[in-house]
């Protein structure tokens, strides 16, 4: 899938994480490793390597390096209670089930199947970029993200005003909530019936062409809307929001 998808999935991810094991320390590895695999493997493979590989899905696609991670981390996480690396395997791991890497064998289960697949050469990188850059979602995404953070910022500044104005920022909460739960919805059911007309529709707004990353992009949208009524009900009942100073 793409860029600020991932972004957004590993941001989402992170949040939940850290607020159901109450610990922040989950949320920056998570959202490193949900995008770490594109910002690696496309230089490489595209750009300077590509003449070898033609291929932006390489190493950091594989099951092999996520495990490296994911074993690693364990042990960090046993001895010294840290949780970065772990946490990052966990983004890395998101990053490969949108790319939906088991339909690429050769590179997921590397090096079991021999060399990475060859797909094209450097030319093919500026395909992808303008393939990215006519997706409405990912500006619209990119957008979001940006005013999520200014408002992040904001409220580390100014979290005293929600709390004087904890019904409002409830309500606006749990509206988010019931939006992503209808988009989750309508994403899941394209995917299961494979609606012709919903599927253009999604495939115009979100460059989706199979129906497994409908449900897949529903499954974000369903964590997104569970994290928001989190958020939501911590409020209410007075509780700390996870990004809270």
């Amino acid at each position: 899938m793409f860029f600020f998808l991932h972004l957004f999935t590993g941001i989402v991810l992170g949040l939940l994480v850290a607020d159901f094991l109450h610990d922040r320390r989950w949320v920056l590895p998570i959202v490193i490793g949900s995008v770490l695999p594109d910002l690696i493997d496309k230089p490489l493979g595209n750009l300077f390597f590509a003449d070898i590989f033609g291929n932006g899905r390489i190493f950091m696609h594989s099951l092999f390096i996520f495990c490296i991670f994911l074993l690693i981390g364990i042990v960090i996480w046993k001895r010294w209670a840290h949780p970065g690396l772990l946490a990052l395997a966990l983004g890395l791991l998101s990053h490969q089930v949108l790319d939906l890497m088991w339909e690429d064998p050769k590179t997921w289960y590397f090096p079991l199947f021999g060399s990475f697949r060859y797909v094209q050469g450097g030319d093919f990188a500026f395909i992808l970029l303008q393939r990215d850059i006519g997706v409405l979602s990912e500006w619209i995404l990119a957008v979001a993200m940006v005013g999520a953070f200014i408002l992040f910022l904001a409220f580390r500044q100014y979290g005293f005003l929600i709390s004087r104005y904890q019904t409002v920022s409830a309500w606006l909460l749990g509206a988010g909530a019931v939006v992503f739960l209808l988009l989750s919805g309508v994403t899941f059911v394209t995917g299961l019936v494979s609606a012709t007309r919903t599927t253009a529709i999604l495939f115009r707004f979100f460059g989706w062409i199979e129906p497994v990353e409908c449900i897949i992009g529903g499954t974000v949208f369903l964590l997104c809307a569970v994290l928001l009524w989190r958020m939501r009900s911590n409020l209410l009942k007075n509780r700390t929001i996870i990004f809270a100073p």
